[in-house]
């Protein structure tokens, strides 16, 4: 059966610790959800809570360490 389109993917590739790919596992045999549509949903929720605009990716340093 065909998949629904769901727009334009990339493919990535994460390695869990065991205990967490068995857990992952469990749950979506017991939901029927696929693990490739709950890691989606996990990882967009948590992008979500991110501002990129306060974010350039280096911390301030304070200006009394600097001395």
């Amino acid at each position: 059966m065909p998949q629904p389109f769901k727009g334009d993917r990339r493919n990535i590739t994460v390695r869990l610790p065991v205990a967490d790919a068995e857990k992952l596992k469990a749950f979506t045999d017991m939901t029927g959800r696929s693990k490739n549509d709950l890691v989606a949903a996990l990882v967009g929720n948590y992008l979500k809570t991110i501002d990129l605009s306060h974010t350039d990716g280096q911390e301030a340093l304070p200006i009394a360490l600097a001395s």
